[in-house]
């Protein structure tokens, strides 16, 4: 079109006197219409450029809820059109209001239970892995517990006084417990005390794993658990029959007080929520999880999750799809 142009310009150079002028009208009309066409190209698909905000709500378990603190400070550090909001009151707190719409995610210590929650839309997304640990008063001597005795302790009251067990100073036994909606709870009962209900002590009112920290920390003779990544230095921890959590005991089976940490979305995910969940399982806020006495699944000598038999993974990603799997064959098996 250019070398065309030219020949014309200097056929009439000398004929025609205003070619040159004409060619200058034209030249800059042409491009005006170029770059027009090139910014109605890039507009055609605005979400390539457009900023993530909104709001999002999440819910439930006390023992994630401090990596999820930080993972949406951070993300909304980086996306301040974002707006998030991080609330406790336990995993069966988060399951209900995320069934009913209340939260975005509800956060979970335990697999959801399908004859209370049928929803077929209900994900779940596996986010690292909790060990938690017995802490006692700093008064308390004992420093390993069988299940038997705390069950003994805890479920039929048979042990009262610390000096009951050995190693133990002539003081009273004060458990503290976790109310009923609580996972960790769920936990407790289900894999230390052999199926057991805590029959001694009284529960908190609300499921708050700092409320559990300071009452053992300023009660003489106190008991009770938490998540590892709420330890303070105001407590002392007892091991379970002589373990204590490290990603090669829970591999190994031979600590067995520990959970997956999920995120449960009734699956309908907005590009936000999709966005979260795939920043909660990045390298960065994996390696966060890790400085926060969280395990990541690759650090524990387990099988991979979240694939089919016979399937392999494409990704280390944390995060399932989980409704054709149990949590026998996800967790019991190893223990």
């Amino acid at each position: 079109m250019l070398s065309k142009n030219l020949d014309i310009e200097r056929h009439h150079k000398s004929s025609y006197t205003g070619g040159r002028n004409f060619m200058m009208g034209i030249t800059p009309l042409f491009l005006l219409l170029f770059l027009a066409s090139l910014l109605t190209g890039c507009a055609g698909n605005p979400q390539q450029t457009q900023e993530l905000s909104g709001k999002l709500s999440i819910s439930g378990s006390t023992a994630l809820k401090p990596l999820v603190d930080v993972a949406a400070k951070e993300f909304m550090r980086q996306h301040p059109q974002v707006k998030i909001t991080v609330d406790g009151g336990g995993s069966k707190k988060g399951l209900k209001n995320v069934n009913n719409k209340v939260s975005d995610i509800g956060d979970s210590d335990i697999y959801v239970d399908p004859a209370l929650y049928p929803d077929p839309n209900m994900t779940d997304h596996i986010i690292c892995v909790t060990p938690f640990v017995m802490i006692v008063n700093p008064g308390v001597k004992v420093t390993s517990l069988s299940k038997e005795q705390l069950i003994d302790i805890l479920s039929s009251g048979k042990i009262t006084n610390w000096n009951q067990i050995p190693g133990g100073n002539d003081q009273p036994i004060h458990p503290v417990v976790r109310p009923s909606t609580s996972g960790t709870r769920e936990t407790f009962r289900k894999y230390v005390l052999g199926g057991a209900d805590e029959l001694v002590g009284t529960p908190l009112n609300v499921d708050d794993t700092n409320a559990v920290v300071n009452k053992v920390a300023t009660t003489p003779g106190a008991i009770g658990y938490i998540g590892l990544s709420a330890l303070k230095p105001t407590v002392k921890t007892v091991a379970l029959d002589n373990f204590t959590p490290t990603a090669q005991t829970i591999g190994d089976g031979k600590y067995n007080f520990w959970s997956y940490e999920h995120m449960y979305t009734l699956g309908d995910n907005t590009p936000l929520l999709t966005e979260f969940l795939a920043f909660m399982t990045s390298p960065a806020m994996q390696k966060k999880a890790h400085d926060l006495s969280y395990i990541t699944i690759d650090e524990m000598n387990l099988p991979k999750v979240g694939s089919l038999p016979g399937e392999q993974l494409d990704q280390p990603a944390l995060a399932f799809s989980s409704s054709y799997e149990s949590e026998v064959n996800r967790r019991e098996s190893y223990n």
